[in-house]
């Protein structure tokens, strides 16, 4: 297992499209049967699958992005400090690429949410990616793996993230698109149930904004 994980991480290293592949397949398969190897050089590994997800070619993304989802799946906490890069790639990943790299990013954005035990990364890169881009499928992707997963008062625990949220959700809800309308009243309502809802608004929302 140590042997090919140094010939995975070499094969990652290289311009060759094929072997980058073939480190790829091996950093599933260890992440199967051999995942205890993997976690002593976790941020070794991590890294370079990551950076592949955005590979031009798209076997090779397609790959990575199956690869990550299989980190999560076995290394599940292990992977907490890797979310927020991850989810930022991802989720470019969903809005710019063809239609089966989309579904692979999407499904992996799931596992990552079931496995990791911290929203708060998956939260900021979210929030981010909403700030950034009103692409409708993104808002599907976040609905289907966090927003119906998350409490409010988890998505607001503190006054930064609470103002962010709040106020990423009043842009969203104003949007000349309506796909992302439709999920930015869908977050509104969603906060209504946090029992500091009106405070919030007050102390982070401006009149004419309400």
């Amino acid at each position: 297992p140590q042997q090919l994980l140094l010939s995975a991480l070499t094969w990652l290293s290289s311009n060759n499209w094929e072997l980058k592949e073939k480190g790829l397949l091996s950093i599933k398969c260890l992440a199967t049967s051999h995942s205890k190897v993997l976690l002593c050089r976790l941020c070794e590994v991590s890294l370079p699958v990551n950076k592949e997800v955005t590979n031009l070619r798209s076997k090779v993304s397609h790959s990575a992005i199956t690869a990550l989802g299989e980190l999560f799946v076995t290394l599940k906490k292990d992977m907490d400090p890797e979310v927020d890069e991850v989810a930022q790639v991802l989720l470019q990943m969903v809005w710019n690429s063809p239609e089966f790299i989309q579904k692979a990013a999407c499904q992996t954005l799931g596992i990552m949410v079931e496995n990791v035990t911290t929203s708060q990364a998956m939260m900021t890169a979210l929030m981010d990616m909403g700030v950034q881009n009103h692409h409708v499928l993104v808002w599907k992707c976040v609905d289907k793996h966090l927003l119906k997963k998350i409490r409010a008062k988890k998505l607001a625990a503190t006054p930064v993230r609470a103002e962010r949220l709040l106020h990423l959700a009043v842009n969203l809800a104003q949007d000349c698109h309506k796909g992302t309308t439709h999920y930015g009243w869908k977050m509104l309502h969603m906060l209504m149930s946090h029992q500091k809802f009106n405070r919030l608004l007050e102390q982070f929302v401006s009149t004419c904004e309400l």
